[in-house]
């Protein structure tokens, strides 16, 4: 008896251990369970994560169920619009097991899930689509595309079904992919050109009446300037007229002290403008017959008298 006595306890250890086990078991915080009774589900669900207890197996079963986010896409197909465009797009979908109770009983099991939420998917899509143009999916103007509300729409049409229906709650819902069979791209590239033509024609004449109003406005402005210019430069005219009036008077009394004047200023020209040498005859070119004058003076008697002094005094 007492060289079994070990062996015994390690037969009772191993008994107790799998008697926990068939008793107990435990919730992680990433997944949901159901527990059911002869197939039927136990009024009494866990709600927390943590050690449980159960009937053992046959009585009582666990069904696990992982609770964490996931997602999933559709497969390429064509979908027609509002306007019998058809386009090809690829969907996603993302969703979480919120009713453990509801999805086993409707449900069952997690891949044939994937696969119900698909199939809703699908058929949303091509719902939401018939009820949209064309335009309102790929368009030039970003003002005019609603994809944004297209989403909201395949989202709104399967969350509230999944839910009460499967026990899943769909998160999020939209399109992954968009794309366009040839002949359809060729109706759309053409549109496009269209409508930038469209753009181009607007800008230009937006452009040619903005140039106008600038002109016309330009002008008006230069019409002002040129007329207060062609006023002040009368008034300027008249004011110098009489002025210059005033020193014709003064030349009219004394001829002859203006064109010696005269005479004066062009040599002072002559000589101003540069180094020069003239060779002619004083006394035939008109100005420079008043150096005749000043070769007298120079010439004068050495009594240092002036000539004009000696002629009044012999006239005298």
């Amino acid at each position: 008896m007492g060289r079994n006595l070990p062996t015994i306890l390690i037969a009772l250890v191993v008994i107790i251990i799998i008697g926990c086990m068939m008793i107990a078991y435990q919730v992680r915080y990433t997944e949901t369970v159901v527990v059911t009774r002869f197939d039927r589900i136990v009024d009494e669900q866990p709600k927390e994560p943590g050690l449980h207890f159960k009937w053992p197996w046959p009585v009582d079963r666990v069904h696990r169920f992982d609770k964490r986010l996931r997602s999933f896409e559709t497969e390429f197909h064509q979908v027609a619009t509002e306007d019998q465009k058809t386009v090809v797009l690829t969907a996603y979908a993302t969703w979480r097991i919120e009713d453990a109770v509801k999805f086993l009983t409707a449900v069952g099991r997690e891949d044939t899930a994937a696969q119900k939420i698909r199939d809703l998917l699908d058929n949303q899509v091509q719902l939401v689509l018939r009820s949209h143009p064309f335009s309102e999916l790929i368009n030039t103007d970003p003002k005019q595309m609603k994809l944004d509300e297209i989403e909201r729409s395949f989202l709104s049409g399967i969350k509230s079904f999944a839910k009460d229906k499967y026990g899943i709650n769909v998160v999020s819902v939209g399109i992954k992919r968009l794309g366009l069979p040839e002949s359809v791209t060729k109706d759309v590239f053409a549109r496009m050109k269209e409508d930038r033509q469209t753009a181009i024609k607007q800008l230009t004449a937006e452009g040619e009446a903005k140039a106008t109003e600038i002109r016309v406005k330009a002008e008006e402005i230069s019409k002002k300037i040129i007329a207060r210019a062609e006023a002040y430069a009368k008034t300027l005219k008249g004011q110098g007229d009489a002025e210059a009036a005033k020193y014709y008077k003064i030349f009219a009394e004394n001829p002859e002290l203006s064109a010696f004047l005269k005479k004066l200023e062009t040599v002072e020209a002559i000589f101003e403008s540069g180094q020069i040498t003239l060779v002619l005859d004083a006394d035939k070119f008109v100005p420079f017959d008043i150096l005749k004058s000043v070769e007298a003076v120079s010439a004068s008697p050495a009594s240092g008298e002036p000539v004009g002094a000696a002629d009044r005094s012999g006239k005298e």
